[in-house]
């Protein structure tokens, strides 16, 4: 079936939006490396549940699971590492906003993908309006920002790797379902070896928010992985960090934070941005 590719940005839009609403959710959880822990295992299950409705991934994919399963580990720990250091409307940005050009850079290197000239100039837009939001903010701890710069680093890797797991594979759902497992079991494992009690309690009393949390989490990315496989990689990367967009206002509507004319000339170039690839 050929799926156009406006409707698979819109895909990637909705789960821009999904990204941003469960790591808002992690943030502001006071366990936040917990609250993360059960966003996972919603998405382990739900692995499981797709996993045994397909095919075994192809033998080719395997190294690709293994990469993009570790360097999610690296994320999670870095993403909570970040978050106990900053802020969010500042962590969230500063690590969605280095992954376009970093993702680019890799399909390039790795995938032998280039962009067309709109395609290019949609992620150069992105990008630049994601640096307007956060220029401001590098004032900030030293420390925050070099954890917040890795956590892009090990999005660029799971992504890059994920994408070529997808392309290698007959069924990409099959892979997503597997990578799924892989991220939830290792993250569910670290809480049960370090602290299982406290792990327990906090699945007895955060149980419904967590389970829509990670419902959330898992679609989201499942949408955008999938998309790599019918879209350019560095495209797909560039119109799901859109999610910036939408941590600002969550930011200024649960938080309370105030929206500067700066956060708003920022919006309107990542949507000139994003309207560059879905034109392109």
């Amino acid at each position: 079936m050929v799926v156009s590719e406006s409707l698979v940005y819109g895909l990637v839009l909705l789960s821009a939006l999904a990204h941003a609403t469960w790591n808002a959710v992690v943030k502001h959880s006071a366990e936040g490396f917990l609250q993360l822990a059960m966003i996972r295992s919603v998405g382990l299950l739900l692995g499981t549940l797709l996993a045994v409705q397909l095919p075994l991934p192809d033998p080719a994919a395997l190294g690709y699971l293994a990469g993009g399963a570790l360097f999610q580990y690296l994320y999670f720990f870095l993403l909570s590492r970040s978050y106990r250091a900053l802020d969010y409307g500042t962590a969230y940005p500063i690590a969605r906003g280095v992954t376009p050009l970093l993702v680019a850079t890799a399909a390039l290197l790795f995938l032998d993908e280039s962009l067309r000239p709109l395609q290019l100039t949609g992620v150069l837009l992105v990008t630049c309006g994601i640096f307007a939001l956060v220029m401001k903010e590098l004032r900030v701890s030293h420390s925050g920002i070099l954890l917040s710069l890795g956590t892009g680093v090990a999005i660029t890797g799971y992504t890059t790797l994920g994408a070529a797991g997808v392309r290698a594979v007959g069924n990409p759902l099959s892979f997503v379902a597997w990578l799924e497992i892989l991220s939830g079991l290792g993250i569910l494992l670290a809480v049960l070896l370090t602290q299982p009690v406290r792990g327990f309690t906090f699945a007895r009393t955060n149980l419904l928010r967590s389970s829509a949390s990670g419902i959330l989490a898992s679609s989201g990315f499942g949408v955008a992985l999938w998309a790599t496989s019918v879209m350019p990689v560095a495209a797909v990367a560039a119109t799901r960090e859109t999610s910036i967009l939408f941590a600002s206002v969550i930011s200024v509507y649960v938080l309370n934070e105030r929206f500067s004319v700066r956060r708003v000339i920022a919006a309107l170039i990542i949507f000139a941005g994003v309207g560059a690839l879905a034109l392109a």
